[in-house]
């Protein structure tokens, strides 16, 4: 409640000095305007920062697909680092990618990864993961790639 009183007295006596209530020189107005209007500005400026972002609040993202990769005996790391490359420029090229994270895979004590890589992809709904499989650049992406992959695993699952 204090706050508040402190506030509607600040208001009252901005709203005095400008408006005559209190006598001031030209001189004194003109130097409080230079001071007032950038902090009105901020003011305004943070105004609708917040108002935009309680008024836009994307869709939650509800749908993953995890894309696993086993590489043919004797593809070379270029070969390994293109298609890494080429699938992250995936996420850049499609906005109903909500999110994209990757890396190589490693195996549990005294045993070896079933698969050499991992592309987890998020996506908000059902459909963006059916155009994402039906893109062009998707496609594109496997045709320059599939010489490379010995086997491919796909899940797909709800996010909870």
């Amino acid at each position: 409640m204090q706050h508040f009183q402190i506030k509607c007295i600040i208001f009252v006596s901005y709203y005095r000095i400008l408006f005559g209530k209190i006598k001031m020189s030209a001189t004194q107005r003109k130097t409080l305007l230079r001071y007032l209007m950038p902090v009105m500005a901020l003011g305004i400026f943070a105004f609708l920062m917040v108002a935009y972002g309680s008024a836009y609040t994307p869709p939650k993202a509800q749908k993953q697909r995890i894309v696993c990769f086993k590489f043919k005996q004797g593809t070379s790391s270029e070969a390994i680092k293109q298609h890494m490359s080429d699938f992250q420029d995936l996420k850049r090229q499609m906005p109903e990618i909500a999110a994209y994270s990757a890396g190589e895979t490693f195996g549990e004590e005294n045993s070896t990864a079933e698969y050499d890589v991992m592309h987890y992809l998020t996506f908000r709904t059902e459909a963006e993961v059916e155009k994402f499989r039906e893109s062009t650049q998707y496609k594109s992406f496997e045709k320059a790639n599939q010489a490379n992959w010995d086997k491919v695993l796909v899940i797909n699952s709800e996010i909870k």
